[in-house]
Formats: C-alpha cells, structure tokens, sequence
C-alpha cells in the first residue's frame, strides 16, 4: 500500500508543508468541527460522552472559566488528567484561552513533575479525577508553585469560578501550543514547544496520508499525554470531525469491549498493548478485532511474530507502522499494508512532508547506498524549539534540519533502524533512558558498578536489563536492587531483570560494551 499522494509546498527555508486547506490554527479548527459537524458524536468514555457542539460549549465556558482565573495568552497550565473529558476539555480550553497547554505524565514520581512544573513555569495546574494526592505531592516539590484547580464529581474545572473575556484572535499557526516534555540526551527532562501548526500539519499525516476519515470512530488507548495521543490521534479526530471513545487506563478486556460496543474501527497501540489484546481474543474466543480496519503501532520494535498474529487476528485490515518522536510532532515516516509484511523490519518511507537524509554520524557527509548513517530530517511537523526560561531555542540549524539520534540504512526507499545512539529503551511505547536507572543503580549502597540495556521482548517491545556488579562485601541481590528501583522510579523504568555480575564488559578507553551486555543471556 502506497502512502496516499498529498501536495506539498516549500516555505523560503525550503522546509515542506501540506499544501492543503486547513484551519488558522487549533482553535479555529475546533470551532469548524463544531460548525459542520455539531450533532456528530465526538468524545466517548464509559461515563457518557459529548457532541461536537456539547465538546465547543464546554471548551468555551472552561476557557471564560480560566481567564477568569487570570490565565492570559501563552501563560503556561498544566493538565495532570487520565483520558477522559476533563483532560481533552482542559487543552482544548487552554488553546482557546491562548495558553499553551502542558500535558504532564501522571506515571511520573512527584519529584518528577513538581521538577517540570517549576521548569514550565505554569501559572495553573488542572488535576483530574483520582489524581488529587499526586498533585498535591508535586506541587509541594515545586519551586514555584501554581495555582491548583481540581475537577468536581462530573469532571468540570474551575465550576463555579469567574469568568473573563477571550482573545479577540486566535493564537495563529506560529503560536506554541504545547510544552511536551520528554527526555534529551542527558536524559533531563525537556520541554519540547510545539507549534499550532505543527500539530496541524501532522493532524494531515494521521488523516489524508494514512486514511483517516470523519466516519472513523478513534479507540485512544495510549495516554492522552503522550504526543501520539494528543497530536496523532485526539487533534486529527478534531480535524475531521470524527468521533474517539477515549480509554482511561489499558486493559484488553476493556478495549475489545470498547471496539465492539462503540464500532471503533481505528486505534493506535504499542507492542504491549496488542499482544494483551490478542492474547484476550484467543483465550476468551473474542472476534472484536475484527471490525478495526486500521490498527496501528509503533513506540517499541514490533516482534515480527507478533505482526503476524496481528495480520492473521485482522486479515481485512490495514496494519501500519510510524516512526517519529516528540521532536517532530509524532510521525516522520509510515509503511502500512502489505509493504508492512514484506517489510515488517521497517519503520517505512518519509511521509510527503518529510525530507529525510542519512549522514555519517557526527559529520555533514551523506552515508554511501548501505552504509549506517544517522537520520536527520526536516519538515513544518518539526517542532519550534525547547522551552527554557530564557524562551524558546531552537532545535533545528538555520535551515530547519534536525538530528534525531537514529542510526538507520535505506532499503528500496525505506528506512531500517540499525541502533539508537541515544541509548533510548522503547519499553510498552514509553522511553526509558539507561542513563537515568542506572544513576539510581549507583545510588544503592551495594552497587559498584552498573549498565542498563534494552533487550527485545514479545509483550513489551524491549525490556530493561540492569548488570551490575556488587561491592566488596555487600550482600547483593537482585530482588534487593528492584526493590531500591521501585523506590526511586517510575515504574516502567524499573528493571524486570537485575544481572550481577564480576564485571562489566569494557572496550580500551573504558566505557562500557553495551553490545556485549545485549546479547548476553539473561536469567
């Protein structure tokens, strides 16, 4: 299956960009979709769900609500909220307020977030049903702490509270949208800005390229926080008009419940989540699988026999991968159809906006047909910059190229990744930086010496192995050394294999063979 032909333009850097009709920005695309398709059902959840025109009334009267609370345009509000209502209402308002939203990761310690509200800066933080201690915990460790409104028992903020005028314009495409956080190369927390237009430009890639259309009915099974559920699966449901059954929390039982009773025909999951579906279908005899006709994945290496249990699950569906970060709002590249089966060890082609290079890590020079190079890529999709306190900066060069950290080779026009140059654990569709578990390793007082590597798994994608090597003496054991993980990481970060060895493989110039420790056998 080829990638569906859109046209692209070229701005004066030369960057891409859809050469097609959209909306100024995401909040004139929202009033459009509440225009044209108002009785259409657009947010669904097991509580009850809204209309496009109940969705428009309840960003608008919250964002009255929130510059009634002194929100201006580009302050910084926080969302701390599982799927639901509340979050998708919460950013939608702050994008009609002219804030720019920040969708924190509640799996996160509150150490964690209380470090990024602080870097944000945010001036208000909306906190979702359940989430109300957390909260409480984060803005405790915040420097500066916002202001916390909590969600009533239907889910509305700010109920009751005053109400201000709204901008008389919207934000415009160039205006940032949201501070996504993720991880750099020091595995410190970046904000990654992402524009109105960026999230636009990608919405194009999840609809017209991939097929998307207003009749699909969007499972949103991945965290609502994350850049594919907001940017590649909440914002394009928005663009089309389409209706999503949002999904607080995963379990397969709940989403093959969701897909059958709700006609979700499309979703998007990592590894994880589609071995737990399948294995529920085949122990159960569930067929709901059946009534998607597109399933997609990416976030972690897809097992090649898993994509064949997929393929086999939903013979009538078009399966695709997609291939991006948070860096480029989602997706960079995609193979769907048949090009997946005969090409299940690609991460796909460039999308229309994509203009991808491969260069000889670390220079300027372009890799020979074959040779490993490291992906480098330009396109509107690319993000503005980095939040620092400072402002925005830049992440691209001046002429808007971006170095992901991949390493990859072309195969007939499609992209292979080789290695990650990063280090970076794709474990269930969250990253896991080996850096960052093992500065906790080096904390435990037994620990000597410590490295943490990816290594595949069939439910997970990958799963984080520690080795470590004890000190003289101590009484070291590897349940010991997960419990002290527990402690101190979120739990995804947590080793599920903990190694002790006598030493760590190490080349001359004394930095650990992390390929070495890859391919050794694990208990």
């Amino acid at each position: 299956m080829s990638l569906l032909t859109v046209p692209t333009r070229t701005d004066q850097r030369g960057v891409r960009h859809y050469d097609v009709s959209l909306p100024v920005d995401l909040v004139d695309m929202l009033r459009s979709t509440v225009r044209e398709r108002g009785a259409h059902p657009a947010f669904v959840t097991d509580g009850g769900g809204l209309t496009w025109t109940e969705t428009g009334a309840e960003v608008e009267a919250l964002a009255r609500r929130l510059a009634g609370a002194g929100v201006r345009p580009g302050d910084r509000v926080a969302v701390l909220a599982g799927n639901g209502l509340p979050f998708t209402t919460a950013v939608f308002a702050v994008w009609a307020a002219g804030a720019i939203a920040v969708p924190l990761n509640f799996r996160l310690t509150a150490g964690d977030l209380g470090g990024l509200l602080s870097d944000s800066g945010a001036r208000l933080l909306l906190v979702g049903p359940g989430l109300e201690q957390l909260a409480a915990d984060s803005v405790a460790q915040c420097g500066a702490p916002p202001e916390v409104a909590h969600a009533d028992g239907a889910g509305r903020l700010l109920v009751g509270g005053a109400e201000g005028g709204l901008p008389d314009r919207t934000p415009g495409g160039d205006a940032p949208a949201a501070v996504m956080y993720t991880s750099g190369t020091t595995g410190r927390p970046k904000g990654v800005v992402i524009s109105h237009g960026n999230a636009l430009q990608n919405a194009v890639t999840c609809t017209s390229v991939i097929g998307r259309g207003p009749d699909d009915v969007e499972l949103v099974m991945v965290p609502q926080f994350n850049i594919t559920g907001l940017c590649s699966q909440t914002v394009p449901v928005a663009l089309l008009g389409a209706t999503a059954y949002l999904l607080d929390g995963f379990d397969a039982a709940r989403a093959l419940d969701a897909v059958g009773e709700h006609g979700c025909t499309s979703t998007v999951g990592a590894p994880t989540m589609w071995w737990r579906m399948l294995e529920q279908s085949d122990e159960h005899g569930r067929d709901e699988l059946t009534g998607l006709r597109l399933a997609l994945f990416g976030g972690a290496p897809m097992p090649t026999a898993l994509l064949q249990r997929m393929h086999d699950a939903m013979p009538d569906a078009t399966l695709g991968n997609g291939f991006g970060m948070t860096e480029t709002c989602s997706m960079l590249t995609y193979v769907g159809g048949d090009d997946v089966l005969r090409m299940p060890h690609s991460v796909g082609r460039p999308l229309p906006l994509t203009e991808l290079r491969l260069l000889r890590p670390g220079t300027d020079q372009e890799a020979g047909d074959g040779e490993i190079g490291e992906i480098v890529v330009r396109g509107a999709q690319v993000a503005l910059g980095y939040w620092t306190g400072d402002g925005i900066v830049p992440l691209t060069d001046t002429e808007g190229w971006i170095s992901t950290g991949d390493a990859a080779v072309l195969e007939d026009g499609f992209v292979v990744l080789r290695d990650r140059l990063k280090d970076v654990i794709k474990r269930g569709g969250e990253s896991v930086f080996s850096f960052e578990v093992e500065n906790v390793l080096y904390q435990h007082s037994g620990v000597l010496d410590a490295a943490v590597v990816g290594v595949p798994d069939e439910q997970y994608g990958e799963r984080v192995v520690a080795h470590v090597v004890a000190k003289p003496g101590s009484d070291l054991t590897s349940e010991g050394v997960r419990a002290f993980c527990r402690d101190h990481l979120a739990h995804f970060k947590v080793p599920s294999v903990v190694e002790i060895r006598e030493e760590l493989p190490r080349n001359p110039g004394g930095k650990v063979v992390k390929s070495a420790l890859r391919s050794a056998p694990t208990s």
